[in-house]
């Protein structure tokens, strides 16, 4: 029987790693999907690029002039290319905004901070009554059972679950001190001594709290800061979209009461798209056109419009950089908190507050394995977040982008 059991949770072991490979194998697959599609599309800008560049160099060796035909396709392809910027970092900007949180990273550190029998094992209730016994902080055995009524009814009242999941423990820790200092008070002989050694109990756990209830408070305070930041970007976008598309012939569509900024974002880019810069200068191109020829000079120098918008192209792409160190700030804020919170682990490894899991008929986990299996979950559930991020956003492809432009607008 126990060698049937054995080979379940071996099975269930295989497949569960199975699965995991499974899914980081697809995950890098899909990574490898994008980094190949931004290639493609970097060789095609080089291509364009070299062509430019070529037809420049050709026209300054035969007559000491770029031709006009040369400044427009140079001026044409500044524009398309900015505006390409437009969509990817709109996209980036909302899709960075909504990673803010991580359900599966964040809801198991929020995990760690139950007071109830979380991943480290321990109830805090079931703590401070064994604590309370052991050390035996009453003379008799009526104020006992009363003082362990009521910390079962502080542990499991409204208000202490009212409170910031972390903060449970220092509300109940608390309430109950008083309790007991209260209670001392009425005996004949107080003994305060076993009052100060079931605080230093209790403080083993409180400790722990404290320090991942900090870590929790500094991510939340600069998650909203981030977000924030973002929300401003996203406005600046806004305001250079409503100046800049106005010079392509685009008429910005009025943002609906209840719209929200993101939404409206994606209504107006969708319209506001590579297809149509790309007609809308087709348009132009063709006014100037007569017997298959184009009259390059007085395009160029009829259409201001045009060359305005190239000319403040250089405000799109710092907003795109700024986005970039915003990108690059998430991740190292990030680190930081994980680094924290594995700093809070530690001191409840340390404190040896960490209890041996019991399975069915298998051997218990001893604390180290416990606190081991702890990090390394913590850490899997990171580099998976990371990971997600990194290939949704894809940086790299904003970088190109921003590279594209800055290559085209040399005249």
């Amino acid at each position: 029987m126990k060698k049937a059991l054995l080979l379940v949770v071996l099975v269930n072991m295989i497949i569960g790693i199975s699965s995991a490979q499974n899914a980081a194998d697809s995950l890098r697959i899909r990574q490898l999907e994008k980094e190949i599609e931004v290639l493609k599309n970097f060789n095609e800008s080089l291509s364009d690029n070299l062509d430019i560049t070529k037809k420049a160099l050709n026209n300054l060796i035969n007559d000491k002039n770029i031709t006009d035909e040369t400044r427009w396709i140079s001026l044409k392809s500044s524009i398309i290319h900015s505006t390409q910027i437009y969509k990817k970092l709109s996209d980036d900007i909302i899709n960075l905004k909504s990673r803010m949180t991580d359900q599966d990273y964040q809801g198991f550190i929020n995990s760690l901070g139950s007071i109830e029998g979380g991943p480290l094992g321990f109830s805090l209730e079931e703590v401070i009554m064994e604590s309370a016994k052991k050390i035996g902080i009453f003379e008799t055995k009526t104020k006992m059972d009363r003082f362990l009524e009521i910390t079962n009814s502080i542990v499991s009242s409204p208000l202490t679950s009212g409170v910031p999941f972390v903060s449970q423990a220092f509300f109940a820790s608390n309430s109950l001190i008083n309790v007991a200092y209260s209670s001392m008070l009425g005996e004949k002989k107080p003994d305060f001594q076993k009052l100060g050694k079931f605080e230093g109990e209790l403080n083993k756990y409180l400790v722990y709290f404290s320090a991942l209830d900090k870590a929790n408070a500094i991510n939340q305070s600069s998650n909203s800061d981030r977000v924030v930041l973002l929300e401003n970007l996203q406005l600046e976008l806004l305001a250079k979209l409503k100046r800049d598309s106005a010079k392509l012939g685009f008429s910005m569509p009025d943002r609906a009461s209840n719209e929200t900024l993101d939404i409206y974002f994606n209504r107006v880019l969708g319209r506001f798209s590579n297809e149509y810069v790309t007609q809308y200068l087709a348009q132009i191109e063709s006014k100037y056109r007569s017997g298959g020829q184009v009259n390059y000079a007085s395009l160029i120098q009829n259409e201001s419009e045009l060359k305005n918008y190239s000319n403040q192209v250089n405000g799109t792409v710092e907003l795109a950089k700024k986005f970039i160190l915003y990108y690059d700030n998430f991740f190292e804020l990030a680190d930081n908190y994980h680094i924290k919170v594995l700093e809070a682990l530690e001191l409840a490894h340390q404190n040896n507050i960490i209890q041996p899991k019991k399975g069915n008929n298998v051997a218990p986990e001893t604390p180290l394995q416990v606190y081991e299996k702890i990090t390394n979950n913590l850490k899997d559930k990171k580099m998976t977040r990371d990971n997600g991020i990194k290939a949704s956003i894809n940086i790299a492809d904003l970088r190109q982008k921003i590279e594209k432009v800055d290559e085209f607008r040399f005249l």
